[in-house]
């Protein structure tokens, strides 16, 4: 996303003229919902990525976006502008049309991430794709471990397992006994399947995938220890 941008945006309100800086209108927009068209989708960029320098300790499925304005490539290479990797997010996981580059809301988002991108060049991140999966059931899990896993990695849109309490949507399934009443003889391998590929692999849903570079299969096998798969 290589477009021009003005630095400042213009707002009516009861109190006369305001002037704010696009890249504020970006922060807002990041983690704004409504960013997505979708009347369905409660995920924003923040829910599976930070802006931040000094991250916070979060297992995101989406890299931080310090600095991706210098970023040669996004998704591991696979494209290679930022408005196409966005739009990606926008249709796949968010379920809304694809931005413009001309559109306010597209450039003020671009602003918000370039203030954000002080150095060049940045590096090509990896993605490294799980394609096989199994059930993991040759690793033994560590429940106290998979707790802290699961609250870096999952809580933030299942909730509380069992429960579900505090999940971004009531569309977003309850671990584990969603997963274990519609596929109660292989939930373990499904619970694999959906972390390593969320919605690709003719799955469905639109769970983002978590690369080898978040989450190793120690981890994912931690996780469903300590949820009960």
């Amino acid at each position: 996303m290589r477009v021009s941008c003005t630095a400042l945006v213009v707002l009516f309100g009861c109190g006369g003229t305001q002037t704010v800086p696009a890249a504020t209108l970006g922060e807002r927009q990041f983690s704004n919902s409504s960013l997505s068209t979708s009347p369905f989708n409660a995920a924003s960029c923040s829910t599976c990525h930070q802006v931040a320098k000094s991250p916070l300790a979060r297992n995101d499925p989406g890299y931080n976006l310090y600095n991706v304005v210098h970023r040669p490539a996004l998704w591991g290479g696979y494209e290679t502008r930022l408005i196409d990797a966005i739009n990606y997010c926008m249709t796949e996981f968010m379920g809304g049309r694809a931005l413009s580059p001309d559109e306010d809301s597209a450039r003020e988002l671009y602003e918000y991430l370039a203030a954000n991108s002080p150095d060049a060049p940045s590096p090509l991140l990896p993605l490294t794709v799980v394609k096989n999966v199994t059930a993991l059931t040759n690793l033994p899990g560590d429940k106290t471990h998979g707790k802290d896993v699961y609250d870096r990695s999952c809580r933030r849109c299942h909730g509380d397992p069992h429960t579900g309490n505090g999940r971004l949507s009531t569309k977003v399934s309850i671990i584990p006994e969603d997963t274990l009443a519609v596929f109660p003889t292989i939930a373990r391998q499904v619970a694999v399947e959906k972390v390593r590929h969320g919605k690709f692999f003719n799955i469905g849903g639109i769970m983002p995938l978590y690369s080898i570079e978040v989450l190793s299969d120690q981890e994912i096998a931690d996780i469903l220890d300590y949820v009960g798969f």
